[in-house]
């Protein structure tokens, strides 16, 4: 299990699937900083976790942009090859638990 801390970047959405199923989906951004050894200054990046939520869809209606949450749960990397040929990839999160921390 990986736990995530960060921001929804745009309300959370609910998708139909096969057989009727249906996932809520929704993007968490999470903030680093750090100084790397020797640099003068502080290093930020931001890494953006494609979130899948399975276990129910009452949840999509809370989860707004710019809400602060933390969800655990399976990462995994998508890869693909783009239009042009050019290898792409994307960071997922398959949460199992979710917790909502402020609104957005």
């Amino acid at each position: 299990m990986n736990t995530i801390i960060g921001r929804i970047t745009a309300d959370a959405q609910v998708k139909k699937v096969s057989e009727g199923r249906e996932v809520v989906t929704f993007t968490i951004a999470q903030n680093d900083r750090y100084r790397a050894k020797g640099a003068e200054g502080v290093t930020e990046s931001v890494n953006y976790f494609n979130c899948s939520y399975w276990l129910g869809t009452g949840v999509a209606q809370h989860l707004k942009k710019g809400m602060l949450v933390e969800a655990n749960g399976r990462i995994g990397l998508d890869i693909w090859n783009d239009a042009k040929g050019e290898a792409r990839g994307a960071l997922t999160l398959h949460v199992q638990t979710l917790q909502l921390h402020s609104k957005g």
